[in-house]
């Protein structure tokens, strides 16, 4: 059989592409190497970027396309692909108004400005009540359908290991099985099989000498980027790497957190202003705590041995309940008994009765501790920041001397939530060589592309999912033979 379409991976892309493909009635394959469909969006936040939509205009919210471009390009300061960016900004507001259409639930403070990354000027981040499985929920069933219909094939437990081509076309797909390896031929091949977050080796080889603490989806072990690259294909924009700052490694040295499960409230002090300080592993504090520029504390972080620090506090800070009466731990979500019960465990979270024991249970140079913790309580009584520090003109929030034990520090690290670097594609969505020729027959969507090509050196909220499920959609309605 020759499939009109035949997709590498059945996530977020790949779902939309299938789909948009088999309502034109079009022989649709998919290569799925786990036994499931929706890849990340069974781990994703979820965020949904657009301008102009439905939702937007019934909330009296402002906004288009154009102005959704400009605050892109005034965010990452007009970096990344501007034709891909242009594009996945035009289609957004139909993506999101589609999902609207097949019965998503809209969050209800959605859409809404997120702080955790530099924000955008108006509410246009949309997500859902279950964050990516809203999304999930209501593509599942359209895929059952095309699935029981015949229009789509899905062939799980197939690993990407090749491709090949007749004449000057690629059109056939090689695969590892359980019984060995399969060939698979299409008219077009459409690689949507995520980004590289979860395979050391590869990141390593595009990032050497960047730390990789991941909380990528487990299955983002860069299978397409690998294949395609052997064959010529371009990896660009793997410079633009940034991580998130937050990620806590619950299981010692698997360098692996998890945003879902455990993630430290420190990404803007919009959220959460801090009754604690950050300190490197001399130590020391490096950046006014009370910073609210996403983006600026997470180059601090980096310029930080191992790329992580640890956040000290004492039972005050941890107890206080904020302005609403609500308590607002250091760790999103965990509760104060949740937070002392997992300090016992002294690992990720340590607790001691002293400065000194506590640093010996983290492993700081206690002396250094000592003395840190003593200026920070100077700066408290006199309510000034003397040494201006890395960002800012220093911390200007001093609610809280760290002086009642017991005391608590906690290792937080600037982690990989996705994968910057990716395959180079033209604004048609086919796959460039090196030389910057088309790769006939191939093409590609979702974070396989890369986050630095539709987001560019900074994190744009929602520009990594709306892409996704757009580029999909594109492709689907676009490509084969019917």
């Amino acid at each position: 059989m020759v499939y009109d379409i035949l997709i590498i991976g059945a996530g977020t892309a790949g779902m939309t592409c299938a789909i948009s493909a088999a309502q034109r009635g079009l022989n649709v394959g998919v290569i799925e190497k786990s036994d499931l469909v929706g890849g990340a969006l069974h781990w994703s936040g979820g965020h949904m970027s657009a301008g102009g939509t439905r939702i937007q205009q019934r909330k009296g919210i402002e906004d288009s396309p154009q102005k959704h471009l400009e605050d892109i390009f005034r965010i990452n300061k007009n970096t990344g692909d501007p034709d891909l960016i242009k594009m996945a900004v035009d289609e957004a507001p139909r993506t999101i108004d589609w999902l609207e259409d097949l019965g998503f639930e809209f969050a209800p403070e959605s859409p809404r400005i997120i702080y955790g990354h530099v924000a955008y000027d108006t509410a246009r981040t949309h997500y859902g009540i279950e964050k990516a499985m809203s999304i999930y929920k209501v593509l599942l069933p359209l895929w059952e359908n095309y699935v029981d219909s015949g229009n789509i094939t899905c062939n799980f437990r197939n690993e990407f290991i090749g491709i090949d081509k007749t004449a000057d076309r690629f059109d056939t797909v090689v695969c590892n099985t359980n019984n060995g390896e399969k060939m698979y031929q299409a008219s077009n091949i459409i690689i949507t099989s995520g980004g590289y977050g979860s395979n050391p080796e590869y990141f390593n080889q595009k990032h050497p000498n960047v730390p990789l603490m991941s909380s990528c989806y487990p299955a983002s072990t860069g299978d397409g980027h690998k294949v395609l690259e052997q064959h010529g294909a371009e990896f660009r924009m793997g410079g633009f790497h940034l991580p998130s700052i937050g990620g806590i490694e619950l299981e010692e040295n698997s360098g692996r957190c998890n945003f879902n499960i455990a993630w430290a409230a420190v990404m803007t002090s919009i959220y959460r202003q801090p009754r604690d300080i950050y300190v490197n592993a001399e130590g020391k504090r490096f950046m006014a705590e009370d910073e609210a520029d996403a983006e600026a504390r997470e180059h601090e972080v980096m310029k930080q041995p191992g790329w992580y620090f640890w956040v000290v506090f004492d039972e005050k800070a941890l107890t206080t309940k904020d302005a609403n009466g609500i308590e607002n731990p250091i760790i999103m979500g965990w509760s104060v008994d949740r937070i002392k019960e997992e300090a016992q465990k002294n690992k990720a979270l340590c607790v001691a009765d002293t400065i000194e024991e506590l640093a010996k249970k983290a492993g700081l140079p206690a002396d250094n501790l000592t003395d840190t913790v003593l200026d920070y309580n100077k700066m408290v009584y006199k309510k000034l920041d003397p040494i201006p520090i890395a960002v800012g003109m220093g911390r200007l929030y001093f609610e809280d001397a760290i002086d009642q034990p017991p005391f608590y520090a906690l290792k937080v690290h600037a982690s990989v939530l996705v994968t910057f670097g990716g395959i180079k594609v033209n604004k048609n969505l086919e796959v460039l060589d090196k030389n910057g020729k088309v790769m006939n027959g191939l093409y590609a969507a979702g974070e396989v592309l890369g986050l630095g090509a539709t987001s560019g050196s900074s994190f744009c909220s929602g520009m990594a999912i709306t892409p996704a499920l757009s580029f999909g959609r594109i492709l689907g309605r676009t490509l084969g033979a019917k």
